[in-house]
């Protein structure tokens, strides 16, 4: 379900405020886009998305994830991730890493970490840049790791604040089911690629084919389900396109080598590649909603983007073929 936490871009020196993260929100209904806010404006919902239904798990596994939802619903403050775990739910085929990347006010990360830190479950450690292209930029964002053998411990939790990911929390974003996606799909189906010669990757069309898409473990209790979102798409391709030009504007602060990788360029182009945005009927949709500055930038992205040809049986070598 896409949402309006308030209406603002991100702006350096802008924050936004958040209502109750959960009014005017059914906590276990799940929906194709619809745009509305928390609190004042909403817009009408498209079509009902149906929740993959979960077999049998131990009890003792199922809602490995409420520890942290207690902590944002506390504050309060929204579950909004950005970053693999995000993307996974945009169709990108991106594996998942060892952080779980959440987007958090500037006002509120210094809470919110302060928070995790006082359960004595977790501590607070380096970020491992092998997991983020070498990119030094991220070096910045606190990470923290859980200390014991709960389910949760093979993962970081990495808090990008409003001013480093160059997003606000405020403004639309997309309910998704779980904050982990067994398999990626796209929940903004809006931006669904399908055409003649592309297949559907949209949350439904992938539920309807029988895929998994939730993990067999809920990440959440239903007793204490707390609604997990991601940007809209626009506004996540926004926020890359303006950290990657900062990034460049500011090679020597963060000590980039001659040839730097900025790994917010190289998710703006698994996302022009996974939802073909390079083509004309996806332009069309795309480029009227990006912030002004960005317009041309990402034209010239996609202009520049060449596919490739999908693979036949002729790529592959005769004893292969059958």
């Amino acid at each position: 379900m896409i949402h309006l936490i308030g209406l603002k871009a991100w702006r350096p020196s802008q924050r936004g405020e958040v209502e109750n993260p959960s009014s005017n929100i059914e906590p276990h209904t799940f929906c194709s886009p619809s745009l509305h806010h928390f609190g004042k404006t909403k817009l009408p919902v498209i079509s009902e998305m149906q929740k993959q239904p979960v077999g049998e798990e131990p009890v003792d596994q199922i809602g490995y994830f409420d520890h942290i939802a207690s902590i944002f619903r506390a504050r309060p403050h929204p579950i909004v991730l950005v970053e693999e775990y995000a993307m996974r739910w945009m169709g990108v085929a991106i594996s998942s890493t060892e952080n779980v990347d959440f987007l958090i006010k500037d006002d509120q990360l210094g809470d919110i970490v302060a928070d995790l830190l006082a359960t004595g479950q977790y501590e607070r450690i380096p970020q491992d840049l092998s997991c983020r292209l070498r990119d030094p930029y991220v070096n910045q964002v606190p990470r923290l790791r859980r200390t014991d053998n709960h389910l949760f411990h093979t993962l970081c939790l990495s808090l990008w604040s409003e001013s480093v990911y160059k997003l606000a929390v405020d403004g639309p974003v997309v309910e998704v089911p779980d904050p982990f996606a067994w398999n990626n799909n796209l929940v903004e189906d809006r931006f669904d690629p399908v055409a003649a010669d592309v297949v559907s990757i949209s949350y439904k069309s992938r539920l309807a084919a029988g895929r998994q898409l939730l993990p067999k473990i809920p990440a959440q209790s239903p007793e204490s389900k707390y609604s997990v979102y991601v940007p809209s798409i626009p506004r996540l391709i926004d926020a890359l396109l303006d950290q990657q030009r900062y990034c460049q504007t500011h090679i020597e602060k963060y000590n980039y080598g001659p040839s730097p990788i900025i790994l917010s360029s190289y998710h703006l182009g698994n996302l022009i590649r996974y939802l073909h945005l390079e083509k004309p009927y996806q332009r069309e949709k795309l480029i009227p909603e990006l912030a002004e500055r960005n317009r041309a930038d990402m034209e010239t992205r996609m202009d520049k983007f060449k596919r490739k040809p999908p693979l036949t049986s002729k790529d592959f070598p005769s004893s292969l073929v059958r």
